[in-house]
């Protein structure tokens, strides 16, 4: 936040320093010529993750039983993971090499703001734009190009321009006349879960653009929390009484006991579930348990969740946006019983009825528009 704050101040201060002057402003245009000749080509394009990081090449389809990249979210709150994006390109005028070749990559539909479909970008304009990724030409011998083709192509990961295979790729790259391309970028582990929109384009040495190859990728929906606190404790308290142990949403202030918060780290809108033991209270011969607890995320009454019996699993009906934190309030009622007593609290998520991603965002999602602290 402070440094937010450093760099609002910053361009406010450049404001009024230029604001003087705003009548000497001028507009400008400028057109990019297009030379004659053929479009170069896009002939095949995949991504995958460094081979040194997963072997496999794609950490959500190890054994590549579906068609396409998919990848898993690091779970990890602000971690990264990188994705490799690699096309064969060429351009009949200049001996198959090209200027550049670039991906334009859009988040899936209805992924919520900041990655809504009013955030437009890419050649094309489209809505959902994530980033546009220069590539460079594979650092390697003609060799090396056709076997990284054909590891990928084996994984299953490669998607063909409809006028070629895998055949006339190889051969093309042996002959010279084809190159192999790649650029590297980083997804977040906040990013939207589903499926990523992917255009690759080549431009000639005459600024001739070529048709867009397209695929999708599928960054796989996971759910996850963590949270900053080891044990709740309850302290004393006196038979039939609500005692409640109130949450916070400062993270790790202080961490380990009570104050507790919890934050989102998957790349879906997640419930919390909450399940108690019975702390060894037990049961009366009616099977009526001798304590009972109470749950909520956040201070809205309308998400509060009473009489919760020991070792029932609870879905807390109000979600996690992504990256976001809450604070979790837990509540104690002892029917009977004496003397001190241990048990355990077991937290985990669901997004069952949150993913996929929907618009307008659903009121039960907690915190969609605000950010996360580290």
């Amino acid at each position: 936040m402070k440094k937010i704050l450093a760099l609002t101040l910053t361009v406010l201060l450049v404001l009024a320093v230029l604001a003087p002057t705003a009548a000497l402003a001028e507009t400008t245009s400028v057109n990019v010529a297009l030379g004659g000749g053929e479009l170069p080509i896009v002939k095949c394009k995949w991504e995958q993750q460094p081979v040194d990081v997963c072997p496999n090449l794609e950490d959500g389809d190890p054994t590549h039983a579906e068609a396409g990249f998919q990848i898993l979210p690091p779970l990890e709150a602000g971690a990264t993971k990188t994705i490799c994006y690699y096309t064969v390109v060429t351009d009949e005028e200049d001996g198959g090499n090209v200027s550049q070749a670039f991906a334009d990559v859009y988040h899936p539909m209805y992924s919520p703001m900041p990655y809504g479909a009013e955030v437009t970008g890419g050649i094309l304009g489209l809505g959902y734009f994530k980033y546009e990724i220069p590539f460079a030409m594979y650092d390697g011998d003609k060799w090396e190009m056709m076997a990284v083709v054909q590891t990928a192509y084996d994984a299953g990961l490669i998607t063909f321009n409809t006028e070629y295979d895998l055949t006339e790729v190889l051969y093309e790259l042996e002959k010279g006349t084809a190159k192999l391309w790649v650029g590297c970028a980083e997804i977040d582990y906040e990013q939207p879960a589903g499926d990523y929109d992917v255009y690759v384009f080549a431009v000639d040495q005459n600024s001739n653009f070529s048709a867009p190859l397209y695929n999708q990728f599928l960054y796989v929906p996971v759910c996850g929390i963590e949270v900053d606190f080891t044990s709740i404790a309850w302290g004393s308290t006196s038979l039939g009484v609500e005692k409640m142990i109130p949450g916070d949403t400062i993270w790790d202030d202080p961490a380990g006991v009570n104050n507790a918060t919890v934050r989102n780290i998957g790349n879906t809108w997640t419930h919390v579930t909450v399940e108690f033991d019975d702390m060894g209270f037990g049961q009366n011969i009616l099977d009526e348990w001798n304590v009972q607890f109470d749950a909520r995320m956040g201070s809205d009454d309308a998400y509060y969740v009473g009489n919760i019996m020991p070792y029932d699993l609870i879905v807390l009906p109000n979600a996690l946006g992504l990256s976001m934190k809450d604070e979790l309030d837990f509540s104690i009622k002892i029917i009977k019983g004496a003397g001190e007593h241990q048990g355990v609290i077991t937290l985990g998520c669901d997004n069952t009825d949150v993913y996929p991603f929907v618009d307008p965002v659903p009121p039960n999602i907690v915190g969609f528009d605000a950010t996360v602290d580290y």
